[in-house]
C-alpha cells in the first residue's frame, strides 16, 4: 500500500472509533470536566468577541473579575485550530477539534516511524499506537484539549529535528519553529518537556553540530513571541510563581500504587485519575519490550537512561530526585504535574513496537495485533467515558432570572453550583470561576471576600475544600459588593443580615447582596458612572462634568496594559487595592478604558519581524536557484 492509502485508513479508523460522539457529540462536551467547564465556554467566549465586538479578545471579562486572556496559556488564544470554534458550533467544534489533534498525531508519528526506516505496516502501527494510544484518549475523557493539540505536534518536531540532523535546510527549520511554536501556544509544559527532549537527543545524534539547533530554537522564540512575552508578564504575577515542592510533586505515589497504574490499571480503572494512568496497553507495552533487545548497545544504555530519569520526576516526592530537580533544573517548577513527561515514552513505546513488528513476517498477526489494541483502548475510553459525571442543566431559570437584570454586574457562587455553559450562554459575568492559572493578587481578595482561607493551589474557586465543610464560610458582602456582585448564590442558607434571599431553584439559594456597589464609581464625588459600551478590551464610560479633578474607580482587577483616554489625552490607570483607578481631569463627561498591553505590542513585533524574514527568505532563495538553474 501506498502512504497516502494508509493515511486515508488511519483518518477512516479514528472516525469510526469516535464514532459515538459524533452521533453524540454531547457524550463528551456535557461532561463535568475541562472540555465542559473551561474549554467550551472559553471558546464560547472568543467567538462571542469576535463575533460580537469585531475583536480578538486580549482580556477576559466573564469570570474571575476579569483576566489576562492573551498573557494566561491555557487560552490558547493565537493557534490557527481555533477557526473551528469560529465556522462550527463551539459543541462541535471541541469534538473535531480532538479529532484533528488526534489525526495529527497520527500521521505525523507515521512518517515519523518512516524516518527510522521502519516499515509502512509498522509505521501505521506506530502511528495508531501514539494517536490513539491510552495516555492520549484518557485526556481527551478528562477534556484536555490543549494538551492533546500539544501532543499532537510532538512527533513533528521530533521529525523536523532528524531531517535537520542529517541536513541542515530552511524547510525543516521553518516546519521544526512552527510545530514547536504551536505546542508553545497551546500548552507551555509539553513544549518544555519536548525542548528537553529534542536537545537531549541532538546532543546525542550531533554534539559537535550545534548550529542548526540555535537557529531551530532561536526561530521558535521568534514566531512565538506573540504569546511568550505576554505569559512571562503573566508568570510573576500568577499563583503559579509561588507553588509549593508538594503542589508540583502531582500525583502522589506509593510503589504499588505506580506499579498498578503502569501495567494493569484494570484493577481500579474508574478510580484512577488521567494524570496517574499510565498503562499504554498490552500489545504496544509488550511489543516495545521486545522491540527494545533490536536496539543497539549504546541505544540501549541511552534509552534505559532517559526512562530512569522521566521515572524519576514521574515518581514525585517518593524520591530525593524530585526536590533536587526542583532546585536546580530552571523553570521546572512551573510544570506542576509531572506525569505529563508520560506522553514522552507514549511515542517511543510506538516507535519500538513498530520496531518489534518490523520483525514479524505475517501481516495477519500484524493486523490483529493492531486490531486487540484498538479493541482495548475502545473498551477503556468508553468504559471510563460512561462512568464520567455529566454537567448539572438544572435549573434553568435561574439563569433567565440573572439575565432578565439589565444591570451590569456580577454574580458569586459559594459552593461552585452554577453551570458554566449556562453562564456563558446567558451573557452572566461571576466573580468566582475556574482556571488553572490565576492573578495571585485576586484569589488573596476573593479569599477574603468569600471569607475562607485556603493556602493551597487550586484550580476552582471557591476551592472544594472551603464549602464542604460542616461549617462552610458565609461571605464578606461589603467585598463582594466593592467586586460589583450583585446576586449571591450557595446551595446552603446564608445567614446575614447583608444577604436579601431573592428565590430558590432546587438546591440553589439565591440573595441579593444589600451592599451592591456598581461597575464605576466615584470615590469622592456622588456623580453617577454609567457604562455606555463593553467589550473585552475596551470599556466605554460617561459621566457628568465637575469642575474638580475625580478619582475614578472601576471594579476589575488591575494589570499591567490597561490605558485610559479622554479626549486623545492619556490618562494613568493605577492600582486600588485590585481594583483601577483612575483620575479624570475637571471639564470631562467620557472616559475609554482599553487593554493595549506592551508585552503583546512588542511580541506580536517580534513575531512579525520573524514571518516577514522567512517569507523574504525564502523568495530570495528561490530567486536565487532559479539564477543559476539559468
Amino acid at each position: 500500500m501506498k502512504s497516502k492509502s494508509y493515511i486515508f485508513l488511519i483518518l477512516l479508523i479514528i472516525f469510526i472509533f469516535f464514532l459515538p460522539i459524533v452521533i453524540s457529540p454531547a457524550k463528551l462536551t456535557a461532561k463535568d470536566n475541562d472540555t465542559g467547564r473551561i474549554v467550551i465556554p472559553m471558546f464560547s467566549f472568543l467567538k462571542s468577541s469576535l463575533f460580537n465586538y469585531g475583536q480578538i479578545p486580549l482580556w477576559r471579562s466573564d469570570q474571575l473579575m476579569g483576566e489576562t486572556y492573551v498573557g494566561n496559556p491555557i487560552s490558547q488564544l493565537l493557534y490557527p485550530g481555533n477557526i473551528l470554534f469560529l465556522i462550527l458550533p463551539v459543541n462541535i467544534g471541541v469534538v473535531v477539534y480532538f479529532l484533528a489533534d488526534l489525526f495529527l498525531a497520527s500521521i505525523f508519528t507515521f512518517f515519523l516511524a518512516r524516518s527510522f526506516g521502519i516499515t509502512k505496516q509498522s509505521s501505521f502501527a506506530a502511528a495508531l499506537f501514539y494517536g490513539l494510544s491510552t495516555k492520549m484518549l484518557v485526556h481527551v475523557e478528562a477534556g484536555h484539549v490543549n494538551i492533546i493539540t500539544a501532543f499532537a505536534f510532538a512527533p513533528l518536531s521530533f521529525l523536523s529535528l532528524r531531517k535537520l540532523i542529517l541536513k541542515t535546510s530552511f524547510f525543516h527549520l521553518v516546519v521544526g519553529a512552527v510545530s514547536l511554536t504551536f505546542m508553545y501556544i497551546t500548552f507551555p509544559t509539553i513544549f518544555y518537556y519536548v525542548s528537553i527532549f529534542l536537545v537531549i537527543y541532538w546532543l546525542y545524534k550531533s554534539p559537535f553540530h550545534l548550529s542548526p539547533l540555535v537557529m531551530l530554537l532561536a526561530l521558535t522564540f521568534g514566531l512565538s513571541a506573540i504569546a511568550l512575552i505576554p505569559q512571562l508578564e503573566f508568570s510573576s504575577l500568577s499563583t503559579r510563581s509561588s507553588l509549593k515542592l508538594e503542589e508540583i510533586a502531582i500525583p502522589l505515589w506509593n510503589f504499588k500504587k505506580f506499579l498498578v497504574n503502569l501495567l494493569f490499571p484494570y484493577l481500579a480503572q474508574h478510580r484512577v485519575d488521567q494524570e496517574e494512568f499510565l498503562y499504554l496497553g498490552l500489545v504496544p507495552m509488550s511489543l516495545a519490550l521486545i522491540g527494545f533487545f533490536c536496539l543497539k548497545k549504546n541505544q540501549k544504555i541511552i534509552l534505559i537512561a532517559f526512562s530512569l530519569i522521566i521515572a524519576l520526576i514521574i515518581a514525585g516526592l517518593s524520591t530525593p530526585f524530585f526536590k533536587l530537580a526542583y532546585e536546580l533544573i530552571p523553570l521546572f517548577k512551573y510544570s506542576r504535574v509531572t506525569t505529563r513527561v508520560w506522553f514522552i515514552i507514549a511515542l517511543l513505546v510506538a516507535l519500538l513496537a513498530a520496531l518489534a513488528l518490523d520483525k514479524v513476517k505475517n501481516k495477519k498477526i500484524t493486523n490483529l495485533l493492531i486490531f486487540v489494541f484498538i479493541v482495548e483502548t475502545a473498551f477503556i475510553f468508553y468504559s471510563r467515558l460512561s462512568v464520567s459525571p455529566a454537567l448539572s442543566h438544572n435549573n434553568e431559570e435561574i439563569y433567565k432570572h440573572l439575565a432578565d437584570d439589565n444591570d451590569i454586574f456580577r454574580v458569586y457562587c459559594t459552593s461552585s453550583c452554577f453551570n458554566v455553559q449556562k453562564l456563558q450562554e446567558y451573557g452572566i459575568q461571576t466573580l468566582n470561576g475556574e482556571n488553572p492559572l490565576q492573578q495571585k493578587d485576586f484569589i488573596d481578595f476573593l479569599s477574603s471576600a468569600g471569607n475562607y482561607k485556603y493556602e493551597h493551589f487550586a484550580v476552582i474557586f471557591p476551592p472544594y475544600q472551603v464549602w464542604q465543610t460542616s461549617n462552610p464560610p458565609v461571605p464578606n458582602a461589603e467585598l463582594l459588593g466593592q467586586a460589583n456582585v450583585k446576586y449571591v448564590a450557595s446551595t446552603y442558607p446564608l445567614q446575614s443580615d447583608d444577604f436579601t434571599k431573592d428565590n430558590k431553584y432546587g438546591d440553589i439559594y439565591l440573595y441579593k447582596n444589600e451592599k451592591f456597589r456598581p461597575r464605576a464609581y466615584f470615590l469622592d464625588s456622588n456623580d453617577t458612572v454609567e457604562v455606555k459600551a463593553y467589550s473585552p478590551n475596551k470599556v466605554s464610560l460617561i459621566f457628568s462634568t465637575s469642575s474638580q479633578p475625580r478619582t475614578l474607580i472601576f471594579a476589575e482587577n488591575y494589570y499591567p496594559g490597561w490605558v485610559a483616554n479622554v479626549d486623545h489625552i492619556k490618562l494613568n490607570v493605577e492600582p486600588y487595592g485590585v481594583f483601577r483607578k483612575i483620575v479624570v481631569p475637571a471639564n470631562y463627561e467620557d472616559l475609554d478604558i482599553k487593554f493595549q498591553p506592551k508585552t503583546y505590542a512588542f511580541g506580536k513585533t517580534v513575531t512579525l519581524a520573524t514571518i516577514s524574514f522567512l517569507v523574504i527568505y525564502y523568495f530570495k532563495s528561490r530567486k536565487r536557484k532559479i539564477s543559476q538553474k539559468q
